[in-house]
Parts: structure tokens; C-alpha cells; sequence
């Protein structure tokens, strides 16, 4: 009896152990992390905005090497090289701003919740346009102890336009006898 009693609590013991080495368990996100989050938000919206505008240096602060961004109406866009070009391709950013609604994480990833609102200039356009939105991205803390976005993915609040109408059917002129 004292046996099977020693060996339980010897392999109580050695879970309790192994739990408490595993890096994930427990930790909610720190207040420094959840600070150093919103830096990097204020910091790359500053490059992305007039009069800097430099869309790389934007995407290299926010997004990780392989990150990946889930935009509405198009196919995934993964690497920085890509996203970078995808924004780049969308016109020249003449406002735009991100508003943290939730940031809730454990210990090397976090997520946040966000509203924007954003205009643009498009490729060819006379006059920007606007937009304003949510999304949901999910941040990961890197080797060297800064956080980068790892997934990322946004929409429009604003309805999408309706479709055309049909086409009218050709009209065929009745049948003479």
C-alpha cells in the first residue's frame, strides 16, 4: 500500500514538474509586451503616413518574414516581399489610422483586435477614396524579443457595391406573313 501511495505521488510529482518546464503553460501576456505591441502599431503607422511613406520600412517593423495577410478579395499574400508589393499596388496612403480594441496574448504570441479607417489614393485616381474596417491579427514574439505580425487578416464595413443589373434581353421583331 505504502508503495503504490509513493509511486503516485512520484508520478504526480514528475507531471507537476513537467508542466511547470513546459513554455506554454501559463503566462498571461505581460503589460511591457502588451506596451511594446502598441509601439510598434504607433511606429509603423508613422512610416506609413505622409510625409515618410515608406511602405518597406512599414512592413519590415509590423510583419514577420513569413508573415501572411488575408485581404479582402484576394488570395493569401505570404513574405514581406509580397505584402509589401500588394499595398504598394493599392496607391499612395493619405490617412490612416488603427485603433486597438482588444490585446490578449500568452507568452510569445498575442492577438489584436482593431478598427480602422484608412484613405487612399488608388493607381490612376484623381481623388482618394476611404474606407474603414476590422481585423484580427495575430502577433508572435521573435528571437530577438520584438513582436512582428504572423497572420493578419482585414474588411470593409462598407457594403460592397451592388451588382449590374441583367442585361435586357435583344428584342426580336415579330414575324411578318
Amino acid at each position: 500500500m505504502k508503495s503504490a501511495a509513493l509511486r503516485l505521488s512520484v508520478a504526480g510529482l514528475a507531471c507537476a514538474m513537467l508542466l511547470a518546464c513546459h513554455t506554454g503553460v501559463g503566462g498571461h501576456l505581460s503589460e511591457p509586451d502588451k506596451d511594446q505591441i502598441r509601439k510598434v502599431v504607433e511606429e509603423a503607422t508613422r512610416t506609413v503616413l505622409p510625409p515618410v511613406s515608406d511602405m518597406d520600412a512599414y512592413v519590415k517593423l509590423y510583419y514577420a518574414d513569413d508573415a501572411r495577410i488575408l485581404p479582402p478579395n484576394h488570395a493569401t499574400v505570404t513574405g514581406r516581399e509580397a505584402i509589401a508589393a500588394l499595398y504598394r499596388s493599392s496607391g499612395s496612403i493619405q490617412g490612416y489610422r488603427l485603433t486597438i480594441l482588444a490585446l490578449e496574448g500568452r507568452n510569445d504570441l498575442a492577438y489584436v483586435h482593431s478598427a480602422y479607417q484608412i484613405t487612399v489614393t488608388p493607381p490612376g485616381a484623381a481623388e482618394p477614396v476611404g474606407d474603414q474596417g476590422k481585423g484580427v491579427e495575430v502577433w508572435k514574439k521573435q528571437r530577438d524579443g520584438s513582436w512582428k505580425v504572423v497572420l493578419d487578416i482585414f474588411n470593409s464595413d462598407i457594403p460592397a457595391p451592388a451588382p449590374p443589373p441583367p442585361p435586357m434581353p435583344a428584342l426580336t421583331p415579330p414575324a411578318h406573313d
